[in-house]
């Protein structure tokens, strides 16, 4: 199973709707989602497509980041009014500088919540007291930690416990500038969903093709890149970047996206690469319509989730 790390804006919330219309993640793909805004218009609208559609997600309550960082009610009180299970409850847990055991506990016991998750960093001892008394408790059935194998007796002691144990992995390669991605073609992007299971894992996890640092907003880029993510020949994740070519100023973002996507759909044409989210670039190829940079993210994000579905319906 993969569990895609992802922060609940605006045009992820989009890909993963669409997807869950087209059925395609259903079984194979649960989205991690933290709020980064303190507006929950666009989780409603994702909410309402994945009940009709049986899609679930896990909704962290407690974000780390964003207009709401840190640990109160207020998506605990969102997620209460949803009346379903949808959505499942996460926490982040911290042991510094302040540990948050006793607020997580009182949430479960407050908001009666099951089959819950746990999203920890790796730097927790397997002795941590705090942390072994909410991780026995029933009603936490599943771990997402990032990169495990660096502590390996809490890893050993999360997997002695028999519930769901997913590896979360920083994949996405940031470069300072986009146009820095003029000099990286493609590279090999990830292979734990060809080894998670074997090294004890039940599921793996990643930003997507997004990094991990999170921003609020933006500038206009002087540079505009398509990342599209495919498997080669032995079943590995890959990654292209697709980039313009003028990058000297922000002007005419248009004409930029205009010279990515030719070398994307050329790409993707001459290898017979196609899905739905390569159709849709394909369109805006063809009809010279340029939609804007938050479609551009949906894209690639769509993209990658449909590899993997593919991979895991079909491993």
């Amino acid at each position: 199973m993969y569990f895609p790390f992802l922060r609940a804006r605006q045009f992820e919330l989009i890909a993963l709707r669409e997807l869950a219309a087209e059925e395609a993640t259903q079984g194979v793909i649960i989205p991690i989602l933290e709020p980064v805004k303190e507006s929950h218009n666009n989780l409603t609208l994702a909410h309402k497509v994945f009940q009709e559609k049986g899609q679930n997600a896990y909704l962290i309550l407690n974000p780390a980041i964003g207009e709401l960082a840190g640990d109160s009610n207020y998506y605990l009180d969102f997620l209460n009014s949803l009346g379903s299970d949808v959505f499942k409850p996460a926490f982040h847990y911290r042991n510094s500088p302040e540990n948050n055991s006793d607020y997580i506990r009182e949430s479960i016991i407050n908001y009666n919540l099951t089959d819950c998750m746990l999203v920890c960093q790796n730097d927790i001892q397997d002795t941590d007291v705090n942390f072994r008394t909410l991780a026995e408790l029933p009603n936490i059935t599943s771990f997402n930690v990032e990169d495990p194998g660096r502590n390996r007796s809490f890893n050993r002691y999360l997997s002695s416990l028999n519930k769901t144990f997913i590896r979360l992995d920083d994949l996405f390669e940031k470069q300072a500038r986009n146009s820095d991605f003029l000099e990286i073609s493609e590279h090999r992007f990830s292979e734990e969903h060809l080894y998670f299971d074997r090294e004890g894992y039940q599921g793996f996890s990643d930003y997507t093709v997004l990094p991990s640092e999170y921003i609020d907003g933006g500038s206009t880029p002087r540079a505009v890149v398509i990342h599209l993510t495919f498997l080669n020949g032995e079943n590995q994740i890959w990654i292209k970047h697709f980039t313009s070519e003028t990058n000297d100023s922000i002007a005419n973002v248009q004409g930029k996206f205009a010279e990515a996507a030719t070398k994307a759909v050329n790409y993707c044409r001459h290898k017979n690469h196609t899905n739905s989210a390569i159709l849709e670039l394909e369109s805006y190829f063809d009809n010279e319509h340029y939609p804007g940079l938050g479609t551009v993210k949906k894209l690639s994000i769509k993209n990658h989730l449909l590899i993997l579905s593919d991979y895991l319906r079909n491993k």
